[in-house]
């Protein structure tokens, strides 16, 4: 909610309590949904034409939030969620896809595999451009802040063989013999004309949702940013000597393992224990190190 994300919600598995269990729990959804902040509005979805009429709105309105209650076991409802997912149309539009696509390739790596008689393969969405079958592309950074050459052998979707990826796509592709240690999780795999911007740290302006005690200089949390995951100690608060909760601020943190790959603008949520907040990427600092394009390409 925070992400301003739009959301429904499904409550599975009633065929295992009883009438009343399940609508105490709809009731107790009903009212955290109801809450200051939150800004949504419940649905309880009953009938087909409930179904329609949120698939409709919910499109219309990311403050619409229909609630299914249904058992995979006994299928009660399921035809419901159906109808809701069929109705429901694409959040992005084919020209939004179009101007992704004229962009220089960026696919970001969410998942690792070791498969039998492939080699490594990664899984992940292509942020932008397209993806050839024997494209040559660059994966990084590394924990050394480099970029490595590497060919993507195929292509799947839906676990069928793809020659294309198009931008807004998720897919796996097959890298061959790529070491698989040499990757992890929040990666990018970009065009070798692009010259990706790292950096250990980086500015964001943040609110903070809640905090029990002061958010200050030397605290450490964990910033997600898109598919990349790290903790970073916070290295300054611009014009503040501490953040108490809903307060906001610009602040400088510092990745405190590897320079990661990040965009400006690109939402930021961070959380430590019970510590949560969110925001934006105001500013990347890269180390000198890094500035090299040409010097940070390595053939593996």
């Amino acid at each position: 909610m925070a992400l301003k994300v739009p959301i429904f919600i499904v409550v599975s598995k009633v065929d295992l309590c009883s009438h009343g269990t399940v609508e105490r729990t709809v009731r107790q959804l009903e009212r955290v949904f109801k809450q200051p902040g939150c800004n949504k509005v419940p649905m309880v979805v009953l009938n087909p034409d409930d179904a329609v009429t949120a698939a409709q709105q919910f499109a219309q309105s990311a403050c619409i939030t229909p609630i299914f209650t249904l058992s995979s076991v006994s299928g009660e409802s399921l035809d419901l969620l159906k109808v809701f997912l069929n109705i429901l149309p694409p959040l992005s539009n084919s020209k939004e896809q179009e101007d992704l696509m004229q962009q220089l390739t960026e696919f970001q790596v969410d998942e690792i595999y070791s498969v039998p008689d492939v080699g490594t393969v990664v899984g992940g969405t292509l942020y932008s451009g397209v993806c050839r079958e024997g494209e040559r592309l660059v994966v990084g950074p590394t924990e050394d802040g480099r970029f490595l050459r590497v060919k993507v052998d195929s292509i799947q979707r839906n676990r069928s063989a793809c020659r294309v990826l198009k931008a807004g796509q998720a897919a796996t592709l097959a890298l061959g013999n790529f070491d698989r240690s040499l990757l992890r999780k929040g990666m990018v795999m970009v065009s070798p004309k692009m010259n990706p911007t790292i950096c250990c740290q980086f500015e964001a302006a943040i609110v903070l949702l809640f905090h029990a005690k002061t958010f200050r200089r030397g605290s450490q949390v964990t910033v997600h940013v898109g598919n990349v995951r790290q903790t970073a100690t916070v290295e300054r608060l611009h014009g503040k000597d501490e953040l108490r909760t809903g307060e906001r601020a610009v602040v400088r943190f510092h990745f405190i393992k590897h320079p990661e790959y990040l965009r400006l603008t690109a939402k930021l949520l961070f959380r430590e224990g019970v510590t949560k907040g969110i925001g934006h990427v105001t500013r990347l600092l890269p180390h000198n190190q890094y500035l090299n394009h040409d010097q940070n390409l390595q053939d593996y």
